[in-house]
């Protein structure tokens, strides 16, 4: 019997141990597990911990590149300031030039006035010298046109109310000479214009109408333009260089 009771002992001794090492493989074994899983946790918190750092690389230089920008900036704001300041001196010298420019005008504007009053005297005075000095040449030329014809130079003078030599009411004077019956027209002036044949052509057609006789026309210059003259030889009015 007592044998027996150590055999039972021995095989729930042997029985007992076996648990034993089944539970402590069991441990083993969630210990590794345990052991896979935190493994596990420090290969992604490795991999969180390289991101960061290269995160933390990219915030570095993109601290860097902000910094340059804010150092740009701040070199454009002072050549801003810089420009600003240029153009409001630049804008002082306009208006200081703007300012001249208005004084300047004033005394041209002033000049102006003088200068035309001065110029409206002068043409007054050289209509007044105009006048005299084609009456004077008119006058001088008459003992040449008398002797140029063989007759005396008469002033022919004609109120022409109908307006048919100049287009309205005025006094029509020109020259004439009267010889062995033929009257001749003599239109004496300095210088002969195109247009001063036209007024000659109306005023021997006045000269008709009135007296019922068709006068001799002449021109009696100095000078007489080419144009003027190509006229007048057209219309039949002679032409003769003083």
């Amino acid at each position: 019997m007592e044998r027996d009771r150590e055999f039972r002992l021995s095989v729930a001794g042997l029985l007992g141990y076996r648990e034993i090492l089944e539970r402590l493989e069991a441990h083993d074994r969630k210990f590794e597990e345990m052991l896979a899983v935190l493994n596990e946790h420090s290969r992604r918190f490795n991999e969180i911990l390289e991101r960061l750092d290269r995160h933390e690389a990219r915030f570095t230089e993109h601290d860097r590149k902000f910094n340059e920008i804010l150092a740009r900036l701040d070199e454009h704001d002072r050549k801003f300031n810089e420009v600003i300041e240029r153009l409001d001196e630049h804008d002082r010298k306009f208006n200081e030039i703007l300012e001249e420019l208005k004084l300047h005008r004033e005394k041209l504007e002033e000049h102006d006035f003088k200068f035309d009053s001065m110029m409206r005297k002068l043409d007054a005075l050289g209509a007044r010298w105009g006048i005299l000095a084609e009456s004077a040449f008119r006058e001088g030329m008459r003992g040449i046109v008398e002797r140029l014809f063989g007759g005396s130079v008469e002033r022919w003078i004609h109120d022409d109310r109908e307006g048919f030599v100049f287009g309205y009411p005025a006094t029509v004077e020109v020259d004439i000479v009267i010889r062995d019956g033929e009257h001749i027209l003599v239109e004496i002036k300095s210088h002969v214009r195109k247009s001063d044949v036209g007024v000659l052509l109306r005023k021997g057609k006045l000269y008709k109408r009135v007296k019922g006789i068709t006068p001799r026309l002449v021109f009696v210059s100095p000078y007489i333009d080419e144009d003027a003259r190509s006229d007048a030889e057209m219309l039949g009015i002679e032409a003769y260089n003083a």
